[in-house]
C-alpha cells in the first residue's frame, strides 16, 4: 500500500468510526427484537504506539458499568444480527495467533477494498491474505510483520472472568467481564453465519467511555493467565453484555499451537496495566477497513 493510500485510509477511518456500532461498524440489530445484540511490563521498543493514550492506565482505576447484567438474567436462545448490504469504512481489533497471523471478526474486514493492521501511529501494513471461517463471524489475517502470539485456552466456563482488550470507538480500551452462558449467534444480510457463542456480562472498563463498544470487534478475550478464551463479536449495550466466539471456533482457523504467554496476567484491578502492555507492545492491534 502506498504512503498516500495509507494516509487516506487512516483519515477515512478516523472520520468513519464515530458513532458506529460494533457490528463491523456498519450494522444494526434486527428490529424490533430487543434481545438482538448490536455490533462490540516492557514497552514495544521504539514504536511509541498508543503510549500517550494509555499512560494514565498505570495509575487509573477501571469504572463499573452501570448497566451490568445480573448473572441470573435470562439469555435468549438465539441472537440475530442484520448485516447491511452496503459496506462502509471502519475499524476493529485483531490479536496475534501465529507468525504474521491475526484473528479478527469477519464483519470487521468483510467487503473492504483495503485492509490494514496498524503498527505505528500513522502507519499500517496491508493484509496479504484473508481466510474466513465457513460458518462463524471470525477471520484469519496474514501480514508480513509478526508479533508474539497468544495461546488459545480450553473452553470458557460459566462464572469465569474474562478480559477484553482492543479499540472501542477506535481508541485503546479494555473491559472486565464474567461469562454467564451461551447463545446461538445468527447473522444475515451481506453474508450468513450461525454459531454457538459465549455471553459475557460486563463488570468494568477503562477508560470510562460508557456506551457502545464499537471497534472492540475481533478483540481477544483473555483468562487470568493471558490465554485466549474467545474473540469479541457483538454486544447488547442495554444489558451490558458482550457476545464472543468460542475457543473451538478459533481453533478451526488456527492450525499452529502456541504454548504459554510468559509474564501476562490479569486481575479485576490490574487488568488496565496488562492491557496497556499488550496494546503498546502491538500484540493487540487496530484493524483498518477502507471502502473506496
Amino acid at each position: 500500500m502506498r504512503a498516500r493510500d495509507i494516509m487516506a485510509l487512516i483519515i477515512l477511518v478516523v472520520v468513519a468510526f464515530g458513532g458506529q456500532l460494533m457490528r463491523g461498524e456498519d450494522a444494526t440489530p434486527r428490529a424490533p427484537a430487543p434481545d438482538s445484540p448490536r455490533r462490540p511490563a516492557p514497552e514495544h521498543p521504539g514504536s511509541g504506539a498508543w503510549d500517550a493514550e494509555t499512560r494514565d492506565w498505570v495509575q487509573g482505576a477501571p469504572s463499573r458499568n452501570p448497566n451490568r447484567s445480573s448473572p441470573f438474567a435470562s439469555i435468549p436462545r438465539e441472537s440475530v444480527v442484520d448485516i447491511p448490504r452496503q459496506r462502509s469504512s471502519g475499524v476493529g481489533t485483531a490479536f496475534a495467533v501465529g507468525p504474521g497471523a491475526w484473528i479478527t471478526a469477519r464483519h470487521v474486514i468483510d467487503g473492504c477494498d483495503d485492509i490494514g493492521v496498524q503498527f505505528e501511529p500513522r502507519k499500517a501494513i496491508k493484509v496479504a491474505n484473508v481466510r474466513l471461517h465457513k460458518n462463524a463471524d471470525v477471520a484469519l489475517l496474514q501480514t508480513r510483520r509478526a508479533s508474539d502470539p497468544f495461546e488459545i485456552a480450553e473452553a470458557a466456563a460459566a462464572g469465569e472472568d474474562g478480559y477484553m482488550v482492543g479499540f472501542p470507538g477506535g481508541s485503546p480500551g479494555a473491559v472486565h467481564a464474567r461469562m454467564i452462558g451461551e447463545t446461538t449467534l445468527r447473522e444475515q444480510g451481506r453474508y450468513r453465519t450461525r454459531e454457538r457463542a459465549n455471553v459475557w456480562a460486563e463488570r468494568s472498563r477503562i477508560p470510562d467511555r460508557f456506551g457502545s463498544l464499537g471497534g472492540l470487534s475481533g478483540g481477544p478475550v483473555f483468562d487470568g493467565q493471558g490465554r485466549i478464551l474467545g474473540a469479541v463479536l457483538a454486544e447488547e449495550p442495554r444489558r451490558g453484555r458482550i457476545i464472543a466466539a468460542k475457543t473451538s471456533t478459533l481453533r478451526d482457523l488456527v492450525t499452529e499451537k502456541v504454548s504459554g504467554a510468559p509474564g501476562v496476567s490479569f486481575t479485576g484491578n490490574s487488568y488496565p496495566q496488562t492491557a496497556r502492555t499488550l496494546i503498546t507492545g502491538l500484540r493487540v492491534a487496530r484493524v483498518l477497513c477502507r471502502v473506496r
